[in-house]
Parts: structure tokens; C-alpha cells; sequence
């Protein structure tokens, strides 16, 4: 007789398969930048950010989690649906200037820069000061209930200084809105972001001092001496690093 059912060891390995193949095509589209960007500026470790900027090679076998690039991939997602609500909402919003291109800066001959998510340019609420800078964020519950509670600049440093470098470096020094979704409940935290030219030229001034070593060929210090230290655990250039 002809058994048209799969066994559980056949449909275990289909499934085992089909994951590995998701898993594997992940990294397809995955492309390093060749500048210091505005998002990174603000990040824990000087030298991982100079390892970032230089293009330094991962260290031998380490790759990227699939789940991370997902991540990745949902905050875009998240990104897109975001916006719709708020030009539902009757806000209207921009990526492009006048040219056509992305919104964004790009200084010291290419080395540093970055872009918006969005500018709203105006909307219902005429309380409000246009034009301002939009930033999106899909965030799991623990990161999204420690900026609800606490507010961006306490608990998330670095958006807050990825906001202040384009509120300067574009003149857009109105508030910005900060626009948080928690991916897990799908709450919303929104949050208008003061302009602090004291935290923008921090970060700016980091951002020089990052590229100035990097082309003397000088090493940014580590965020820690200790090499057990939590961030350095998943870091693609551990080894370089401390060996």
C-alpha cells in the first residue's frame, strides 16, 4: 500500500531545511557602510564605531544572526507603516528635498553623515513648530518601556544623539518627534526631542575625533577593560579587538 503521509522525520527535516535556506538568504543583501553614520555616533564602544567606519574585516567565522538582520528588516516595516499613520492623521511628511534625493548630510569629504526617516513639513496641530525631524522606532518591550518610563535621553543616549546631528547638521532645530512602536503590543510612545547644541557638538566632535585617529591609524579606547563585559560578548571584532 502507498503511505502518502510524511513521516515526522521527513516533515522535521523539511522544516529543518526550509529554516537553514531563510536563515542563509538573510545574508544576501547585507552591505556595510563606507562612512561614519549619524546612527552609530552615539553608540557605547569608540573603537567597535572605528572598526565600523575603517570597513575592518569581521573576525574569522563570525557572521551576523539571521534573527538580528530580521530585526533589521522589521524596523523598516515598522518604519513605512508608522508614517502612514501620521499622514492618515492629516501630517504631512518627506524623505526627499527638492532634488529629489534622500534628506540627509554627508560632511568632512564623505567620511561622516546620514538621513532622516521623515521631516513633516505641516499638519492639524497648529500648536506645533514646523518643520521638524521624525525618527521611527520598532522597539521590543523591555527597550520600549525603559523610554516610556524614562524618557529618550536618559534611557537611549544614542537616538538622542542621532536626532541632534540632524536637527544641526540640517538646520532643523525645531523638536523633534521621537515615534517609538512597541513591536510586541503595538503601543505607541511619542516624544517631541528639544534641539541640545551642547549634546550635538559632543557628538559631532566625537565623530571628528573618530575619523582624525582612524586616518593616523590610531585606536579609539575600548567602552570597558574587561574583556567578559556584556557588549563585547557579540561584537564581530572581539578577537582583533583584544588579542
Amino acid at each position: 500500500m502507498l503511505d502518502f503521509n510524511p513521516s515526522s522525520f521527513t516533515r522535521a527535516a523539511a522544516v529543518e531545511g526550509i529554516h537553514a535556506a531563510v536563515d542563509a538568504a538573510m545574508h544576501k543583501d547585507e552591505k556595510r557602510r563606507t562612512y561614519l553614520g549619524a546612527s552609530a555616533i552615539g553608540g557605547p564602544c569608540e573603537r567597535r564605531i572605528q572598526y565600523e567606519f575603517l570597513g575592518t574585516p569581521f573576525d574569522d567565522g563570525w557572521r551576523q544572526d539571521p534573527r538580528t538582520l530580521r530585526i533589521f528588516q522589521r524596523g523598516h516595516v515598522f518604519e513605512s507603516m508608522a508614517a502612514t499613520w501620521m499622514v492618515d492623521a492629516g501630517f504631512r511628511l518627506t524623505q526627499t528635498g527638492k532634488d529629489g534625493r534622500p534628506i540627509g548630510f554627508s560632511v568632512a569629504s564623505g567620511a561622516y553623515g546620514g538621513h532622516v526617516d521623515r521631516v513633516c513639513t505641516a499638519g492639524p496641530l497648529n500648536d506645533l513648530a514646523y518643520p521638524f525631524v521624525v525618527e521611527f522606532k520598532a522597539l521590543g518591550s523591555k527597550g520600549w518601556s525603559a523610554i516610556s518610563k524614562r524618557g529618550l535621553v536618559k534611557a537611549s543616549p544614542q537616538y538622542a544623539d542621532q536626532i541632534s546631528q540632524y536637527q544641526s547638521y540640517l538646520d532643523l532645530t525645531n523638536p523633534a518627534l521621537f515615534f517609538a512602536v512597541n513591536a510586541d503590543t503595538m503601543e505607541m510612545h511619542l516624544e517631541m526631542v528639544p534641539f541640545d547644541q551642547a549634546r550635538a557638538q559632543a557628538a559631532s566632535d566625537r565623530a571628528v575625533s573618530i575619523i582624525k585617529d582612524s586616518r593616523a591609524g590610531a585606536m579609539r579606547p575600548r567602552c570597558t577593560d574587561d574583556e567578559g563585559f556584556y557588549l563585547c560578548k557579540g561584537c564581530a571584532f572581539r578577537e582583533r579587538c583584544w588579542r
